[in-house]
This record gives C-alpha cells, sequence and structure tokens, in this order.
C-alpha cells in the first residue's frame, strides 16, 4: 500500500493524451548498457502517477480537456485510457480539483477533493472509478473532523483519513460506515495523521508530542506506537506498509539536516542510503515496499531509485538508452514488480510525465 500526496506543478497546456511522436530528444547520460525495465510512459506532459495495485491499475492526476483545473484519474491495466475521477456532485468532472490518494486490489480509490467555488475540502471514495462517495457526509467524519482527506483504502475497504479538529490534525479510520479516531502519541500529542494501511489493518503515518516533534508511528488494534527514527532525529515518517508490517519513508538525519529514505522493520530504523542521500540540493524519500520487501521512493540526487536485497539503486541506469526521459521519483510497486512515478524530458525539466517500469524477464 501506498500513498502520495498532490503536488501542484506548473504545467504546459498539453493534454494527457497528447502524442510523443516527432519529437527529438536528448540521451540521458545514465542509462544502462543492459537494461533491466521496459519504460513505458504514461500520458502527456503534466501528468503525475501516484501508484499502482496488485492487478496493474494505475493513478494519479493529468489535465483533462475543459477541466479548470488537473483531475485524478485511474487507469486499467492493459488500457490506453484514463478514467478521469469527477467530484461528489460534479458530474462534468470539471470544477473541483481532484487528488486520489490510495488505491486497493479492485481498483477502488480514495482522496480528496476541493470545490473551485466554495474552497471546500471533503475526503472521497470512487469504487472502481465509479460515481464518487462523499466521505465527508458521515456522521461520525463531520463530528470529528472538518477538511477531510482520506489517504489509503486495503483490500477489505478500510480507509484511513485526517482533518483538522480546532487543534490540529485528527486521524480516523473508516469501514463502512463506522469512524474511528485514532489515537494521538503521550505526552501531549496534537497531530494524527495516517498514510497507509495493510490488509490486516496496521496504520503507519506520522503522529507528534511535546517531547519528541514530529515521528514515524504505526496505529494497531487501538493502540499507537512511535517507530522513531534515525539517531537524534526529530522528524520522521512513515509513508507505506506492506504485509509484514514493514514500513518505509523518511527520517532527517542531523548530520546533515536532510531527509534520509529509511526502513522501519522490526523495531529498527535502517538507513537506505538512496542515491545521493545527504546531498543538500534534495531529501530522499521512500515512498512504496511490496510484499518481497523491494522499495523504491526518490534519492537525494532528485532521481528516482530501487532499494532490492540490501543495495539502492537509480532506476535510470536499469533502463534503456535512448528514451530522453530522467524518472525523477519512484511512487509505487506492486508484488509483480512493476514500478510507476513520475519523470521528465532533460531538455524540458519542469514538464512531468508518468512512468511504468516492467521488469525484463
Amino acid at each position: 500500500m501506498f500513498h502520495q500526496r498532490l503536488r501542484l506543478l506548473a504545467f504546459s497546456t498539453l493534454t494527457a493524451a497528447t502524442a510523443l511522436t516527432g519529437v527529438a530528444f536528448a540521451l540521458p547520460a545514465h542509462a544502462a548498457a543492459t537494461p533491466q525495465y521496459t519504460l513505458k510512459i504514461i500520458g502527456g506532459q503534466g501528468t503525475q502517477v501516484f501508484g499502482i495495485n496488485k492487478n496493474g491499475a494505475i493513478f494519479g492526476i493529468a489535465d483533462e480537456s475543459g477541466a479548470v483545473t488537473q483531475e485524478g484519474f485511474l487507469l486499467q491495466a492493459g488500457s490506453t485510457m484514463m478514467q478521469f475521477l469527477g467530484a461528489p456532485g460534479d458530474q462534468a468532472n470539471a470544477n473541483s480539483l481532484v487528488s486520489p490518494g490510495g488505491i486497493n486490489a479492485a481498483a477502488d480509490v480514495v482522496g480528496f477533493t476541493e470545490s473551485d467555488k466554495t474552497g471546500t475540502i471533503t475526503a472521497a471514495e470512487w469504487p472502481d472509478s465509479s460515481t464518487p462517495t462523499n466521505l465527508g457526509s458521515l456522521a461520525g467524519v463531520q463530528n470529528l473532523v472538518t477538511a477531510p482527506e482520506a489517504t489509503a483504502i486495503n483490500d477489505n475497504g478500510l480507509i484511513t483519513g485526517f482533518g483538522s479538529d480546532g487543534h490540529g490534525e485528527a486521524g480516523f479510520t473508516i469501514q463502512g460506515s463506522t469512524v474511528t479516531r485514532l489515537p494521538a502519541l503521550p505526552n501531549g500529542g496534537v497531530d494524527v495523521i495516517p498514510v497507509a494501511v495493510s490488509n490486516s489493518g496496521l496504520v503507519v503515518g506520522k503522529a507528534d508530542n511535546s517531547t519528541t516533534g514530529t515521528q514515524a508511528a504505526e496505529w494497531s488494534n487501538g493502540a499507537i506506537t512511535a517507530l522513531g527514527g534515525l539517531p537524534g532525529s526529530t522528524d520522521s515518517q512513515a509513508t507505506a506498509v506492506n504485509a509484514s508490517g514493514e514500513a518505509v519513508g523518511t527520517s532527517v538525519d542531523p548530520a546533515d539536516s536532510d531527509g534520509h529514505a529509511v526502513l522501519y522493520a522490526n523495531g529498527t530504523v535502517t538507513d537506505l542510503h538512496a542515491p545521493g542521500t545527504g546531498d543538500p540540493e534534495s531529501d530522499a524519500e521512500a515512498n512504496a515496499i511490496n510484499d518481497s520487501g523491494v522499495i523504491v521512493g526518490q534519492g537525494g540526487n532528485g532521481d528516482a531509485f530501487v532499494y532490492s536485497n540490501g543495495q539502492a539503486t537509480d532506476l535510470n541506469t536499469l533502463i534503456a538508452a535512448g528514451s530522453g526521459f530522467t524518472l525523477n521519483v519512484a511512487t509505487g510497486i506492486n508484488d509483480n514488480g512493476v514500478i510507476v512515478g513520475t519523470a521528465s524530458l532533460a531538455a524540458h525539466p519542469n514538464e512531468t510525465f508518468g512512468f511504468e517500469l516492467t521488469p525484463i524477464g
């Protein structure tokens, strides 16, 4: 499971259906002599891919013709047609921001929407991309928070989310119509932000208190446990969790004040030493982990990486030369080892494209 928050960037006016033929691409300097993945570009300029489910369904955001903002989309495995996700009550799919946050095996997507007319934010669910459900209208959510956002959904339909309770961010789960508040850390904990959930119901994210600051945390059977961080770190978070309860995320190392991609497992925090870790230009972050323990994310060098068998590798060194694309951030990986994320063109670094990598052999 995984989660990727919406990042609004400056995009060109081309739509997600824009063809890439006829474009002269510069060759990336770090492409592999023997590629280990085949590269497929998803969408056109402005596309960002946030994740992939076990069956190969992909979700993210892209330009939709006639929309006033970028829209969330679902792309089923084997399809070339994006299904754009509308906001509750916005049947034209064009008048509200739609930001998907998570997906399960059934291709049920959750996230949040923001009305362009009122600015109202609400959590939403799109069951297999069908008519969206306004999760914010549930009495349990209304009685707990305002401006709720859904962040993840597991294969049993358990949804995680958070919103403002007037003091900070309050986290919750939704199962059917039952809304349960997630506990804060002791010693003055205020903010609770769940980000991902496993199929067993283990929730991970971040929380704070008055003594340790913000740190990675997990919630199980109604109890919260701090996962900690690298030695001396006062800022960490968990972003994904697999079936074994292994979580990944980021921890700021006080030695260089930069984010390091880390693994939380068996009470231990392990630095993945992603490429470029400690580079002042960018923080390293781990964004997803599959049930085999393979991890993907973004290195401190600004490139996507994969971590397997104790080694982190820049994904740009594992694809064939000649694509013209740089893989900037990997956001999802499923149990078949298919990796997705966001790429850019060397000649136009501010333009983004989605990518999908399929293992060779």
